[in-house]
């Protein structure tokens, strides 16, 4: 009895034990390194499921095969053109053609658009049904007796001809491209600062945090007088760099920086270039 008992409780270790089934990963595409330069690459814009983001994703051959390539786009005018076309049509998805710069922060590829263009479908035009009238009308009773071609027939080989050549002209020039730079045509709320495109250079400030964690630049004034606004510094090597001078005690220290200017919906956002420790002596003598 003792010995059958002992065989029941060996009978769950003899069986194969079943391993827990892993969803398969999603492929993604390789970093691409800082500086990269793509140019008219096709996708689509898409919303970060996790985070207030939007992301590029790359369709057609730009897309790597199977892997998935896509950038989150980074903060800027080009960025809130291309918002407003996307709301435009939605819930459709809206296509874009864009060029730009590949930043790196972590472990994602971020897109720093330059040039955009939105791709759309081609417009409605109104055609007339009726042809225009045909040279054949005006032949004279001797050209229609000679090997002259029929006036019917005329009509209807010029007829097919113009439609055909309208169907392969729609069908090889695909989606009309347009860029999504607004410029001058909508009158928008100017933002209190330096406008986007402005470079600054050597522009003493100092480094800090937001409310949100965010990495930002305080402006200190300047020989005018006024006082800019802070900056959100955009994600890349750079700031990598600067995240560890951050940690080692330079936080709200003085320091110079350089860098691109770039606005997003009212706030200002800089792409840091260069930058320089600032050593205060107010010890020195006189």
């Amino acid at each position: 009895m003792a010995a059958l008992l002992a065989l029941i409780l060996m009978i769950p270790a003899l069986l194969p034990v079943a391993e827990p089934t892993q969803p398969n990963p999603v492929r993604r595409s390789p970093l691409l390194s800082e500086g990269t330069l793509i140019t008219n690459a096709e996708g689509i814009m898409v919303q970060d499921g996790k985070l207030p983001l939007r992301l590029f994703r790359l369709t057609g051959e730009d897309a790597g095969g199977q892997d998935q390539r896509q950038f989150v786009l980074l903060p800027c005018a080009l960025l809130q053109e291309m918002e407003a076309k996307a709301d435009s049509i939605a819930p459709a998805k809206a296509m874009f053609s864009v060029s730009g710069e590949v930043l790196t922060y972590g472990n994602k590829n971020w897109l720093l658009p330059q040039h955009v263009e939105w791709m759309t479908d081609h417009a409605d035009r109104d055609e007339t049904d009726t042809l225009p009238s045909s040279p054949s009308d005006e032949l004279t009773e001797e050209d229609a007796s000679s090997d002259a071609v029929p006036v019917d027939d005329f009509d209807r080989d010029q007829g097919d001809s113009i439609a055909d050549i309208v169907a392969d002209l729609q069908s090889s020039v695909g989606p009309l491209r347009r860029s999504v730079d607004a410029g001058d045509q909508e009158t928008a709320e100017p933002v209190a600062g330096p406008a986007e495109g402005k470079r600054l250079v050597s522009r003493r400030g100092r480094l800090a945090r937001g409310r949100t964690g965010a990495w930002t630049f305080v402006l200190d004034a300047d020989i005018t007088g006024l006082n800019d606004p802070s900056m959100i510094l955009l994600p890349s090597k750079r700031l990598t760099q600067l995240e560890t001078y951050g940690g080692y005690g330079w936080l709200g220290q003085p320091m110079l920086i350089s860098g691109e200017v770039f606005t997003y919906r009212g706030r200002h956002f800089l792409r840091p270039t260069a930058w320089k420790m600032v050593r205060e002596r107010p010890n020195l003598i006189r």
